[in-house]
């Protein structure tokens, strides 16, 4: 073992780490090392955090992180102690590099986070001083993601293990897919092939749950459908014990697609993420005896989807929280100019046909003075609804500004355009807004510029529907404007 450490400055901290993993695996992982403080949740002493504190040192790191292994989550840290906010940052951070399968590098004042992961596993390093150079951080990602491919190796090889075998499967059924929707499906999916029937996911939340997936012989029109507080269900997941469908009754509850009565029956087995309840497996079909045989791999499955599926909506929160706009629930502006930006044509093609068309609301500030924030809020919230409702899949709505709105359609030339423009006018002047149970009048005025007829530069598209929303707004408003090249 000395002869090991020594290795750490004369060679690659990977060349270290194979040389301890030997050693580890020859006696039954049961090394006893602790150059610096190990700290376990829970769970044997294994090599896992032995060989992270081998890394940490190898890169003058002054924490590392390890998840998925069975034993629990594994922190490692050197001699002084770390703020709360350092650990539960790299904490964090290891979990989405877990559900994504990614290399992370995130760099704040207290030094560079490096992450990798490969679900259910992940590793990650708090770099420090010159580690902040690109070089080290691919380094350090490199040898993060072979010491993940160790753990990942070591447990498979361990008997005992069903849960992580189960987690291991779940991630490559659907080849590794990591979004929230695709943890769903990979879930609904393995439940199909381990109880031979249909399965699905649902994913509780602070309004109505709604379903999340459902396996290929469920039915597809399930997916996105939100449940009543009625449905069995809600009522596994608000009482954290397992519901079985009455005779007759549909398991996910009434306003569900007409189906046959035999695809209405149902088990929902609720998901928890500790003590918390995240969501629900629901198996289709007569009730399972609770000692059937195929018990003993549901029951595994159900415990390791629930910290997965609660990891992907984490990072599926994250993500949205950063495009879209909180009031509206539509694309935020940086989103917006992001996806403006990426419109290019492929090799020496140039772009196909676009449209942009700016929509404001009118009067927006007299609403706001006269009745309230409040209304104003509800009064855009409204507005945004109707916008959605007038465009395709694939088309792009964005809250811009306090009450402004862009409505980016690809591959829509100029005259399909404009129909869209006067069907969102037509649609917000002839859709009644109450507020405090009264109606209330709404109208907008609308922008429109089209690539490349009449505007022959995309970079130009903005200004142009800026301009024709203006003329729209001083020819009276409730009105729509076609932009002009040159104005």
């Amino acid at each position: 073992m000395a002869a090991a450490a020594v290795a750490v400055w004369r060679g690659s901290a990977w060349t270290l780490l194979a040389a301890v993993g030997g050693v580890a695996a020859a006696l039954g992982w049961t090394i006893r090392y602790r150059p610096g403080r190990v700290r376990r949740r829970r769970g044997p002493p294994l090599a896992f955090g032995e060989v992270l504190e081998l890394l940490r040192r190898a890169h003058g790191a002054v924490a590392g992180w390890a998840v998925g292994p069975a034993d629990g989550e594994i922190e490692v840290l050197a001699g002084g102690e770390l703020s709360s906010d350092c650990r539960r940052r790299g904490s964090a951070i290891v979990q989405l590099a877990s559900v994504d399968g990614r290399v992370h590098v995130a760099r704040d004042p207290e030094g560079t986070y490096v992450a990798a992961g490969d679900f259910p596993y992940g590793a990650g390093l708090l770099l420090v001083g010159q580690s902040h150079s690109p070089e080290v951080a691919q380094a350090a990602g490199a040898e993060l993601r072979r010491f993940v491919a160790g753990m990942r190796l070591a447990e498979e090889q361990v008997e005992g293990h069903r849960a992580r075998l189960l987690g291991r499967r779940l991630a490559r059924v659907a080849g590794g897919a990591q979004t929230l929707a695709g943890i769903a499906r990979i879930a609904a999916e393995l439940a199909q092939q381990l109880a031979e029937r249909g399965a699905a996911v649902v994913l509780a939340t602070a309004g109505e749950p709604r379903i999340l997936a459902v396996s290929g012989s469920g039915d597809p029109r399930l997916v996105g459908q939100p449940l009543r507080s009625e449905a069995p269900v809600t009522r596994a997941m608000a009482s954290g014990v397992p519901v079985v469908a009455r005779r007759g009754e549909d398991v996910f509850g009434s306003g569900m697609p007409e189906r046959r009565r035999s695809e209405r029956a149902g088990t929902a087995y609720p998901v928890f993420d500790g003590h918390v309840v995240v969501g629900s497996l629901v198996l289709l079909g007569a009730p399972l005896e609770p000692d059937a045989p195929v018990m003993e791999q549901i029951g595994p499955l159900i415990a390791e989807l629930g910290p997965r599926l609660a990891a992907a909506r984490a990072v599926h929160d994250a993500e949205q929280q950063a495009i879209r706009d909180p009031l509206t629930g539509l694309a935020n502006r940086r989103e917006f100019e992001r996806t403006l930006a990426q419109y290019r044509g492929e090799g020496s093609r140039p772009a196909p046909p676009a449209t942009l068309v700016y929509v404001d609301l009118d009067r927006f500030k007299r609403l706001n003075d006269s009745l309230g924030h409040a209304a104003g809020d509800s009064a855009l919230r409204h507005v945004a609804r109707l916008l959605e409702a007038a465009v395709r899949d694939g088309d792009l709505v964005a809250r811009i500004g306090g009450e402004e709105f862009a409505v980016w359609l690809p591959r829509t030339p100029l005259a399909e355009g404009l129909e869209v423009a006067e069907r969102i006018r037509h649609s917000v002047a002839n859709t009644t807004w109450q507020w405090s149970g009264s109606p209330y009048p709404l109208t907008t005025s609308c922008g429109v510029a089209a690539y490349p007829e009449p505007i022959g530069d995309l970079s130009n598209l903005r200004t142009s529907a800026d301009a024709a929303l203006y003329r729209a707004k001083q020819a009276g408003r409730n009105r729509v404007e076609m932009a002009v090249a040159g104005r």
